[in-house]
């Protein structure tokens, strides 16, 4: 049903505490919109005369978003000089609360967003070693991180969309033509408005790696030198030394496999294995030796052990392989497995 331009049913079920992450997002975004203010007064307004005359306060349901509010207010926001919603407050206490709640309701869920939004404050999702982690993101888009990932993003994301990663993560973005969704990179920053694709930009790694399954997507560089429109398949490699991009069609899959827990090779070159077990067993890999691109691997491993995809690669390739153990730091922990490749003698 829709109400004086408003979705009131939404609104009505936020206010209850019984409404999900779009209706959140619906009502954030409409108290936040100054224009709306004096429709706003109508709706509530119109929703007290329709409340019942009684004194049971059991069936307003109300206590959840007084108890947001006034948390808020008292633990969580900076002190600030008496504003709007303070002297609401006080002229609130002089009359009776249950005659002005919807408009103590309207300011206070203002003033909440408003704050919420202005606050310098970021949440941080982590994927330690040997793990994946799935997130989801307050506007509805959806992703993995993959091992010695991190994502990150700002309590105005509801407004901005904007998210920095360290690692590499697969996104299913949801569609916004008003709001781009825009992942930035100490390197590169990709926007699109809603699509799914893989970007991986280790800072221990020389190149950045993004692929498009669907939509399309922007990739630029963070000089903004580099620009390229991305179609589904598409694959834009970035050397972040000499800031020059190679694209090619691939298969995305590949790519985005990790999240399943397949590693996956389809007629990749030594190099480009190496890298990609780095990733998925984090160690490290030096390669001591000079193999012609044309030797690619075709594999798929499921939950297979390091040594049996080494071995693997021993008898499929003209190589060589030894494990040096983890030496202890003097810090006291532990620097990363090494796998030194080397060539086979005949």
């Amino acid at each position: 049903m829709t109400e004086v331009g408003f979705d009131g049913e939404r609104i009505r079920k936020f206010f209850r505490g019984d409404y999900s992450g779009k209706d959140e997002l619906y009502v954030n975004e409409l108290f936040n919109d100054k224009n709306n203010e004096a429709k706003l007064k109508v709706f509530l307004s119109k929703q007290f005369e329709e409340m019942p005359k009684d004194d049971d306060t059991d069936t307003k349901d109300l206590d959840h978003i007084l108890y947001r509010i006034h948390y808020d207010i008292n633990s969580k926001m900076p002190v600030q000089k008496e504003g709007t919603f303070d002297k609401v407050i006080k002229w609130t206490l002089r009359i009776s609360a249950t005659i002005l709640l919807p408009i103590f309701i309207f300011f206070g869920v203002k003033n909440y967003q408003d704050n919420r939004l202005k606050k310098d404050t970021w949440v941080e999702i982590k994927a330690p070693a040997w793990t994946r982690a799935q997130f989801s993101l307050p506007d509805g888009s959806t992703g993995w991180l993959n091992s010695n990932s991190s994502l990150k993003y700002s309590g105005s994301f509801v407004s901005d969309r904007k998210v920095a990663l360290n690692g590499e993560a697969f996104f299913d973005v949801a569609k916004d033509p008003k709001r781009p969704f825009v992942v930035s990179t100490k390197d590169v920053f990709v926007e699109v408005l809603g699509t799914r694709f893989n970007i991986a930009s280790y800072e221990n790694e020389k190149n950045v790696e993004v692929v498009l399954e669907e939509g399309k997507l922007v990739f630029n560089n963070t000089e903004r030198t580099k620009s390229y429109t991305m179609s589904p398949n598409d694959l834009v490699v970035y050397d972040k030394t000499s800031k020059i991009c190679s694209t090619e069609v691939v298969q995305p899959h590949k790519y985005s496999s990790w999240k399943e827990g397949k590693l996956v090779f389809r007629n990749d070159p030594l190099d480009v294995i190496a890298r990609r077990l780095e990733r998925w067993y984090n160690i490290d890999v030096e390669i001591k030796t000079n193999l012609s691109e044309d030797l690619r691997l075709r594999a798929t491993f499921i939950d297979e052990d390091l040594e049996e995809v080494l071995n693997l690669l021993k008898c499929s390739l003209p190589i060589d392989y030894t494990i040096e153990n983890r030496d202890l730091k003097p810090d006291e922990t532990f620097a990363r497995k090494r796998v030194i490749i080397t060539k086979r003698n005949k």
